[in-house]
């Protein structure tokens, strides 16, 4: 016969806190078990955004694109964290990448050539492509920017096209203290199931005795999940173009990017014994 140490009265948290005295052993092969599953949710509101984006220039030589897109990033630096408001500004930049920007007139060509010459026939002459030299060099570099209050969003995405930054969007929202709300809808979920199963014992005219297995507990909540209307430029200095209703054009910053509560939520298979 295999013995088992079964904790009585332990619901909730402190599971696995239990001492020789608050436990006693059953015996494996006649216990009767009852597996439920408990889900908790916690509505929370994000205390920060995410925001994406480039910066790109084109200049003669390369040490002038490189300096071009630093003076970018560095108007961006010195502006978003000083707005009226704006706190846990944080920048994280990328790799800055060069590259040479041939002649257009001359990539287009070569494009055009290529599709003649694979529909040659027989004794036609093939069109000659040339070789295509830079005309430009290119700087990029891609970015994040996290801040906060969400309400700063819009504005922070109007001053970084305005300064200069483009292809630049609203990522999505954040939660600083996840991992304490996921532990809490834990904790509700583990008193859901207990509920659920005291319910169900008693309808059986039985009674929980405690808990034999927590099988699994899985937040459910994405974080990435948590986004706003997509809001995107394609250049600098658009943010007053960005938006047109009934009441004519507005600025990005007068738009509504503040989010709704999110649903941060648990799930947790136990195994109860009852009697």
């Amino acid at each position: 016969m295999r013995l088992l140490h079964l904790c009585l009265g332990a619901a909730l948290i402190g599971l696995a806190a239990c001492n020789s005295a608050t436990s006693k052993e059953v015996d494996a092969d006649t216990i009767k078990t009852l597996a439920v599953t408990g889900v908790g949710e916690i509505e929370v509101m994000p205390d920060s955004f995410v925001i994406s984006g480039a910066v790109i220039k084109q200049k003669p030589t390369t040490t002038e694109a490189m300096n071009a897109v630093a003076e970018v990033i560095n108007t961006a630096q010195d502006t978003l964290p000083k707005l009226s408001g704006m706190k846990d500004a944080e920048f994280s930049f990328a790799t800055v990448n060069t590259n040479g920007v041939k002649d257009p007139e001359c990539l287009l060509f070569n494009q055009e050539a290529n599709r003649t010459n694979s529909t040659l026939r027989e004794g036609e002459r093939r069109v000659k492509l040339k070789v295509c030299e830079d005309v430009t060099q290119q700087a990029s570099v891609t970015f994040t920017f996290t801040g906060a209050p969400v309400d700063l969003a819009g504005t922070a995405i109007s001053k970084l096209s305005e300064s200069g930054a483009v292809r630049v969007r609203l990522n999505g929202y954040r939660v600083s203290n996840i991992e304490e709300i996921e532990l809490q809808a834990g904790e509700r979920a583990i008193q859901n199931a207990r509920d659920k199963a005291d319910r169900m014992a008693d309808a059986a005219g039985s009674t929980i005795k405690g808990v034999l297995n927590l099988n699994s507990y899985q937040p459910t909540y994405n974080q990435q999940a948590a986004t706003a209307p997509r809001v995107q430029t394609s250049g600098a200095g658009e943010s007053g173009r960005i938006l047109e209703d009934d009441d004519g054009p507005k600025d990005v910053t007068e738009m509504n990017l503040t989010p709704g509560p999110q649903v941060i939520s648990a799930r947790v298979d136990l195994e109860f014994i009852y009697e």
